[in-house]
């Protein structure tokens, strides 16, 4: 119903910072989530959690610039599936989530009709296994289907808003909320290096219980085994566990593939830790023994990826970065056994990419955050995944860690994983969790 992780002062500065933002003249308005279909488990928006912590559907947030008070709104809901917050006990709810009043969902009308301005996020809210791009990606196909082009639940709350009060200027919260989550405080990094740690753990027991003929969503099952038994609701977005020619897909999720000897698999996965996730990214072989042509390719990015790591720390800028380890890794190359012209082909291209420092990492997996404007700061959190594509022969090979800035340089969160190939070759000599869960057999015709 509410979180216990943060304390009500943090929950306040958060909401404070929201009114520096938005001046005195503006109220910050944010729906929460809607309730779970069938039996799904609810998870709150990300921004509106942020704020406030409250885990209860159809809430909304009222922060207001001028009095600096928030106001919460709570639906009157039947507890069929345990406790409920109700806006019948706002003296509890106040002391749970640091708001100074609570009133019932009816009563939001009266709160904003005289607003001249109205700060509400133009975004879709993050909710279990989605990232904003993705909601986006998803959201553009709905459009652009001729039988469907409904709108979104986000975009449907702003034309309410229009249509009842047309005097009210509404504008993008959005910006303000990206902006606040980009540094990320003590206690948000103690639960991001959770959140690495897990996904790290989830690698190495999918290293162990690889060998030719497990399936990949057993290595799937593996991880998630390890994210909820280490106290995670389960996986922060769906995992990435190709094998064989799967690898040539960046984002493949579909897992129901057997593991081939000779080949080698990707894997990407990370928990969903008490609203916080990880990206991790490591790739092996399904034989336990990387080949030449992996030991080649793979073992080039992993070095360029150290190379990048080394040089992350607080007022360095990615381009900076960028231009340092390629740099330093064409001198490596130049050094470097290639079997094939095309794959030195495509080393090159990786050293002139600059996108190797990918994404925000935080309360979804690719965090709406910016952090490649600007010098680095402590308490930035962000993805460093070089990648290496030679479509000559469908091969996408990469390796990808989440870090943190910090004040003298960086922080891995998920280290903790195998990267050098002779590491990642012990380790699976070690048994691993499939072996007691053999697949079971699908019936022939």
């Amino acid at each position: 119903m509410f979180q216990t992780d943060f304390t009500l002062e943090e929950l306040k500065q958060r909401r404070e910072k929201v009114c520096d933002a938005i001046g005195e003249g503006g109220l910050a308005l944010l729906q929460g989530a809607d309730s779970a279909p069938a039996h799904g488990l609810f998870r709150q928006y990300n921004d509106f959690y942020y704020l406030c912590g409250i885990e209860e559907p159809h809430a909304y947030l009222l922060v207001n610039g001028r009095s600096r008070k928030t106001t919460l709104f709570l639906a009157h809901q039947k507890g069929d599936n345990g406790e409920v917050l109700s806006p019948d006990q706002p003296d509890r709810v106040k002391g749970l989530a640091g708001v100074d009043a609570v009133l019932g969902i009816e009563a939001l009308a009266s709160q904003i009709h005289n607003a001249p301005v109205v700060y509400t996020p133009f975004r879709h809210g993050e909710g279990f296994n989605e990232s904003r791009d993705t909601l986006w990606h998803w959201y553009a196909g709905v459009v652009s289907d001729p039988w469907d082009g409904r709108l979104g639940r986000t975009a449907h709350f702003i034309r309410n808003i229009k249509e009842r009060y047309p005097q009210i200027e509404i504008r993008n919260l959005s910006p303000v909320m990206e902006n606040l989550r980009l540094i990320k405080s003590a206690r948000e990094q103690d639960l991001l290096r959770r959140a690495g740690q897990l996904s790290a753990y989830g690698v190495r027991e999918a290293m162990r219980s690889t060998r030719p003929g497990v399936m990949e969503y057993q290595l799937d099952a593996c991880m998630r085994y390890v994210y909820l038994n280490g106290g995670a609701r389960d996986q922060g977005y769906r995992a990435i566990v190709a094998g064989g020619p799967n690898v040539w897909y960046a984002h493949y999720g579909r897992n129901d593939r057997p593991l081939k000897d000779g080949e080698w698999v990707l894997v990407d996965c990370a928990p969903d830790y008490r609203y916080y996730t990880s990206d991790i990214g490591r790739m092996w072989p399904v034989n336990g023994t990387y080949s030449t042509r992996q030991r080649e390719l793979y073992g080039f990015v992993v070095a360029y990826h150290q190379a990048v790591l080394k040089r992350i720390r607080p007022g360095a800028t990615a381009p900076e970065i960028h231009a340092a380890a390629a740099n330093e890794m064409r001198g490596i190359l130049e050094k470097w056994t290639f079997s094939k012209p095309i794959y030195e082909d495509a080393a090159r291209r990786m050293l002139d990419f600059t996108g190797h420092l990918s994404h925000g990492v935080g309360m979804c997996v690719h965090d709406p955050v910016d952090y490649r404007s600007k010098p680095l700061e402590p308490g930035m959190v962000f993805a460093v995944d070089p990648q290496m594509w030679i479509p000559e022969e469908r091969l996408y090979v990469r390796v990808e860690d989440t870090v943190c800035v910090t004040e003298n340089g960086l922080e891995n969160y998920t280290q903790a994983a195998p990267l050098e190939l002779d590491e990642v070759e012990r380790f699976m000599r070690e048994d691993g969790m499939v072996q007691a869960f053999p697949p079971v057999p699908m019936p022939t015709a």
